[in-house]
């Protein structure tokens, strides 16, 4: 048997304390931040670099697996098992407490020939970036391959003040190919999971599963908090391409979760699962929320570009399961993606303003493969969509389950968004596949959609279910919209584009094949959105 590591940090903080055991510490006082920063250096051949910045109270920056190239180096786990566990919990009592940073600002270096990287800024409380896999060949046989990372809040806040410069992270160029992971993370509890770039994940008899995990337990009376935003921008790649996920995160219990790019995901007999929890008990009063936005920018590539750009600002919002330019395998195995959310808030008296969330494309010569989402506003969903990409289950079966129930109360409450505005970058020569999603409200489903997709089924069961649940109660609420705008891209030879603006509440755009080849034999493809509305509203105003 060969063990390959085993790697688990477990923190729990009380007050101003790290501690080990269990109690409630208390803590009255004032802290100051001058920020976190972190500047890759360049080489005149490759970077492989993790350049992490990382500013306030319990982020977790997570296992993650950067730059073992193919056919030289690889992680190779037969019949043993390789473990990365990252645990916060807060329990912590804060009365007239003020923190305020100078924001996480995090920089690549730039390479002659390629850039590797995973760039991570986080600024806040309790956010995961978690097992994520950048330009990585990782052989998974009879063995488990995991990694969870768990955020557990109780803390109780009174009279506090949190105020940050937000969080900013920019990927590094390179004259070849660029492979980056750049995300920024600004609020709380924000999930970035289980995402592979570049990746070749073969799982023979084994199982790879990447969890997050974030509850919620906090008392927040008369606190304000103000974010500068969450900005994620990536580097230029010129001969080879530009292959990158950039995420930007503003708010509260967001999930980007199992969105696999570019990557060869062979799964025999075997399990390969992305879970993303959210659950929202907390209680706030006389509460002021207000963030900047998150924006992320693509890079562009002298010749091609495969992106995936998630822009999320609100709160329990779903970007899941989205496979972009990628090869999906199950010989008798399962593959699966579920993200869940569940908010059983208390807000009274509370205000939130959101800066909107903004995501741009790049632009490629050749060909552009692009998802664009941004989301703003609260239990959006964007779900199980492939863009270019061939899936070939094969007496196995692909799953995707994007869920969200809202059993929150509110009593004059006031929720005013910045707009969700997403926009496909250019090809100019050759193919533009792109998926480009603004959301704006509250539990509108984008699920199920299959762009320029080949699907080839034999024996097999292929299901995508997204489902929004909202029994929620309002009294004398405000929620002022902004809209929501999607703009796709050009190009000069083909174009397959889906482009989705959704603003209100409990709007479905489903199981909508564009360009699709479908071969099924014995095999069933089921898709199912579900929208059910129980809330109670008096008094409510919805613009």
């Amino acid at each position: 048997m060969r063990r390959v590591g085993r790697a688990a940090l477990v923190v729990l903080a009380v007050g101003s304390w790290a501690s080990t055991g269990l109690g409630i510490a208390f803590a009255e006082g004032h802290g100051h931040g001058h920020g976190a920063t972190a500047l890759g250096g360049s080489a005149p051949l490759d970077a492989w670099e993790q350049n992490t910045a990382q500013g306030h109270r319990q982020n977790n920056n997570c296992s993650h697996w950067n730059g073992l190239p193919f056919g030289v180096t690889e992680a190779v786990l037969t019949g043993g098992r390789t473990d990365g566990h990252c645990v916060v919990g807060d329990a912590s009592f804060n009365k007239h407490a003020v923190t305020k940073g100078g924001g996480a600002h995090t920089t690549g270096g730039s390479g002659v020939a390629n850039a590797v990287q995973q760039n991570t800024a986080q600024k806040g409380r309790q956010n995961n970036n978690c097992a994520n896999a950048n330009h990585t060949n990782i052989t998974v046989t009879g063995g488990p391959a995991q990694a969870h990372c768990a955020d557990l809040d109780r803390s109780r806040n009174h009279h506090t003040l949190t105020k940050g410069r937000g969080a900013h992270t920019t990927g590094g160029s390179a004259a070849a190919g660029v492979f980056d992971q750049n995300t920024a993370q600004e609020g709380r509890q924000n999930n970035n999971c289980a995402d592979a770039n570049f990746v070749s994940l073969p799982v023979i008899g084994g199982r790879a599963e990447g969890h997050c995990a974030n509850r919620d337990g906090s008392r927040n009376h008369r606190t304000l908090t103000k974010g500068g935003g969450a900005h994620a921008t990536g580097g230029s790649g010129d001969d080879f391409g530009s292959f990158r996920q950039n995420t930007a995160q503003e708010g509260r219990q967001n999930n980007n979760c199992a969105d696999a790019n570019t990557t060869d995901i062979n799964v025999t007999g075997g399990q390969a699962k992305g879970h993303c929890a959210n659950r929202d008990g907390s209680r706030n009063h006389h509460v002021l929320t207000k963030g900047r936005g998150a924006h992320t920018t693509g890079g562009s590539g002298a010749a091609q570009v495969f992106q995936q750009n998630a822009a999320q600002e609100g709160r329990q919002n779903n970007n899941c399961a989205d496979l972009n330019s990628t090869l999906l395998t199950v010989t008798g195995g399962r593959a699966e993606g579920d993200c869940v959310n569940l908010d059983r808030s208390r807000n009274k008296r509370s205000l939130t303003k959101g800066g909107g969330a903004h995501t741009t494309g790049g632009s490629a010569p050749i060909a552009a493969f692009q998802q664009n989402t941004a989301q703003e506003g609260r239990q959006n969903n964007n779900c199980a969509k492939s863009n270019a990409a061939s899936i070939r289950p094969i007496e196995g079966r692909t799953q995707n389950h994007c869920a969200n129930l809202d059993r929150s109360r509110s009593d004059r409450t006031l929720t005013k968004g910045g707009g969700a505005h997403a926009t496909g970058g250019s090809s100019l020569t050759a193919l533009g596949v792109q998926q480009n999603t603004a959301q704006e409200g509250r539990q509108n489903n984008n699920c199920g959609n299959v762009n320029n997709t080949t699907l080839h089924l034999t024996g097999s069961d292929v299901d995508a279910a997204c489902a929004t649940v909202d029994r929620s109660k309002r009294a004398r609420t405000a929620e002022i919209s902004d809209g929501a705008k999607a703009e796709g891209g050009s190009g000069l030879a083909g174009l397959f584009q889906q482009n989705t603006a959704q603003d209100g509440r409990q709007n479905n755009n489903c199981s909508n094949a564009n360009d699709l080849t479908l071969t099924a034999t014995g095999s069933r493809v089921r898709t199912q959105c579900v929208a059910v509305d129980r809330s109670k509203n008096i008094g409510s105003v919805y613009r």
